[in-house]
């Protein structure tokens, strides 16, 4: 099931506050799971768990979480697509209450403990906490695709889906982390552990922590580089196409399983053609698929999908996007993300969720497709560039001041002929480089996690280093973060069968002439479309932001880009900020991404939920015109920014005790059947004092 998890283990022995924080944790995930809240605790040793459901397998009562037996108490956000095989090895000795993935977690836990991971098929992040042992258990599926985060302090322990959550804890260190600022602004994203708060990290996929009082254990327990240390496969091209489609019909197979409706997103690319085709020679009926076209021509490939579609029988569904509904999104980004987070095509990922989620609460992706069987051209580019610095040795110095005024990243990466492979790589993929950041905010962008990734075992080409740099850091901190709240903003549940650890497996062992430009997966699809339809340029899923900054956004830009916001942050507005601007608004070059990272910040800043009313109004009125209905919706958000001013000081007094009686209301719920009742009570009163302080706002 996809839900929402938080929790609060608090070390101090005074604890008033806490079912009021976790409650408000929940109010902030609740996109996560509109279907049912629980919350649990112990208020003896001070463990408080909460859990926003999401229901897709046993839809009944039976499922509500938290779900507790013999002294073990879980919250799971996730799927375990294999649950109905260890339950079969679980039965012979166990009473199930219900028909859930999560009562499997729970007493597979029982039985194998730690181990139990080793056995799971799925995506996930779940807590158990073990009375008996008094600890916490947390876990992180393989690839990343479910979020956790923690905070970690002489306080306590804390931990949620989603960054915004833990904002609600007050002894969590909310202040900026200058180094993750600083990494951001390289690679467009906050890399994991990181996140953009000094007090908050992430757990790394893969990899599961036990929390105790007296400290905390995290180990790593699964690495992909064991076996990519194995000898590669020998293997025919026939063999290698026939044993990729098994174990990827396996995975859409399991994916497919759910008691809700079910469907899938279609590009017209390879990768979701692939996984769309397979759905379809599984199901008993028409599967139902989306997409979503734009009014801005040059970024509409919809016709693409609409004949994919229509020649393996879908039930197919597009929507056309206008500019002014993808405008009216960008005040969202900063609450959706939690954290700076500057991929554009966040925007139409969005979109299509909306649409899936008006027919089904499943649906398949094949998002992926690019990092396990090698499908991005920068691996080309790359390979490019090594040949290129090996055929101009000496000449390097000379050539490098004609070679900067190429476009894009390859005029930023000119600086870097004769450099490493790695830094050639890091140059490709980065928004800012490392110099420009350091001119910006004064801080060395190191990423430990990417040099890692990068050196997993040095006698491998560069492409394959690349390949396994991006599995263990831009897959997971930038296409599955997009992707999963993108989606379950929506409440919408995504499933990426190509990142079944079998599959994924499978790939990391095969010889390197296998996983250039999808070859495995192209010979898949072209046995089931046509080559001709299906061998086009590859497109990201974009929108014109080059077109926006000299349009509908400039002004935004303005006042993002001001003077007073960028020293906030810690930002030096140098000449290369200047000269970014002017070059794009006079169109002498494209500038959108570095510009459109720059404006994400300055959002986040202004809205981030610990920020002050009174800070940035003339960004925000830019946000309001740039997003006209997204910033309406959003502005019942001010209950949650300081009130500052005299007036709003005396009118929120008066409303005061009013809101501590209601509070205290809360804290005496007692947690039983009659909890929906009791707090929905309780919410239709906090409903009106929040209307009386917007008003006064």
């Amino acid at each position: 099931m996809m839900c929402g998890i938080a929790g609060i283990w608090t070390f101090d022995r005074q604890r008033s506050a806490e079912v009021a924080w976790v409650r408000a944790m929940l109010t902030r995930l609740a996109h996560r799971g509109p279907d049912d809240q629980g919350i649990w605790q112990d208020h003896q040793r001070g463990v408080f768990l909460g859990h926003r459901r999401l229901a897709v397998v046993d839809l009944s009562p039976a499922g509500h979480q938290p779900m507790m037996s013999n002294g073990l108490v879980i919250i799971f956000n996730g799927e375990i697509y294999n649950f109905k095989e260890l339950r079969s090895e679980l039965e012979s000795d166990i009473r199930f209450q219900s028909a859930t993935d999560t009562e499997v977690l729970l007493h597979g836990y029982k039985r194998w403990g730690l181990g139990l991971l080793d056995r799971l098929v799925g995506m996930f992040a779940f807590a158990i906490w073990d009375s008996t042992k008094e600890q916490l258990f947390l876990a992180r599926d393989r690839m990343g695709e479910k979020p956790l985060y923690y905070c970690h302090s002489p306080n306590g322990f804390a931990f949620a889906s989603e960054l915004g959550a833990l904002t609600e804890v007050l002894w969590a260190d909310c202040s900026l982390d200058r180094a993750a600022l600083a990494l951001y602004l390289q690679y467009q994203y906050v890399p994991a552990p990181l996140t953009i708060y000094q007090g908050v990290r992430k757990l790394l996929p893969g990899h599961a922590m036990v929390v105790k009082k007296s400290g905390a254990r995290i180990w790593r327990y699964w690495d992909p580089g064991t076996f990519l240390a194995r000898p590669r496969f020998h293997i025919s091209d026939e063999e290698a196409t026939e044993r990729t489609g098994d174990l990827l019909r396996t995975a859409v197979a399991g994916q497919m399983i759910a008691d809700v409706p079910v469907g899938a997103f279609l590009s017209g690319g390879i990768d979701s053609s692939a996984v769309v085709a397979l759905m379809t020679e599984l199901a008993p009926g028409k599967v139902k698929t989306f997409t979503i076209g734009f009014e801005f021509s040059e970024y509409d490939e919809s016709s693409y999908a609409a004949e994919v579609a229509r020649r393996l029988g879908t039930d197919h569904t597009c929507e056309v996007m206008t500019e002014r509904q993808t405008l009216d999104l960008i005040p969202t980004i900063p609450e959706m993300y939690g954290e700076p987070f500057a991929d554009p095509s966040a925007l139409p990922t969005h979109l299509v969720s909306c649409v899936a989620r008006k027919q089904v609460t499943v649906s398949l992706s094949g998002d992926g497709g690019d990092e396990v069987f090698g499908g991005y051209t920068r691996y080309v580019s790359l390979e490019q560039l090594q040949a290129l610095t090996k055929r101009i040795g000496p000449l390097g110095p000379l050539i490098r001041p004609l070679a900067r005024h190429l476009p894009g990243k390859f005029g930023r990466a000119a600086d870097l002929l004769g450099c490493p492979a790695i830094e050639l790589y890091r140059r490709l993929i980065s928004v800012f480089s490392a110099t420009d950041v350091m001119a910006m905010t004064g801080i060395n962008s190191k990423y430990p996690e990417f040099d890692r990734a990068w050196n997993t075992h040095p006698s491998l080409s560069a492409r394959r280093r690349a390949m396994m740099a991006d599995f263990l850091t831009y897959l997971p901190e930038a296409i599955l973060v997009k992707v999963d709240r993108a989606s379950m903003a929506t409440s919408l549940e995504t499933r990426a069968p190509f990142l079944d650890h079998r599959v994924a497996e499978f790939a990391l062992q095969l010889p390197n002439s296998f996983v250039r430009n999808k070859l495995l997966l192209r010979s898949l699809v072209f046995q089931r479309l046509p080559k001709e339809l299906m061998e086009r340029p590859k497109s990201g899923f974009g929108v014109p932001l080059a077109r926006w900054f000299r349009g509908p956004l400039a002004g935004l830009m303005h006042d993002a880009l001001s003077d007073s916001i960028l020293s906030e942050l810690g930002i030096s507005k140098t000449p290369l900020i200047r000269n970014l601007c002017r070059e794009h608004a006079a169109a002498e070059r494209d500038h959108a991404q570095r510009l459109w990272a720059l404006v994400v910040l300055s959002l986040w800043w202004s809205r981030r939920p610990r920020a002050s009313a009174s800070e940035h109004p003339t960004l925000r009125r830019e946000v309001v015109t740039a997003g006209e209905c997204a910033a309406k919706r959003l502005a019942g958000e001010t209950k949650k920014i300081g009130l500052e001013t005299n007036d709003l000081e005396g009118k929120a007094i008066s409303i005061g005790p009013k809101a501590n009686e209601i509070e205290a209301k809360a804290d005496n719920i007692v947690l039983s059947n009659d909890l929906e009742r009791k707090e929905n009570e309780v919410d239709v009163e906090k409903k009106d004092i929040e209307g009386k302080q917007t008003s006064a706002a």
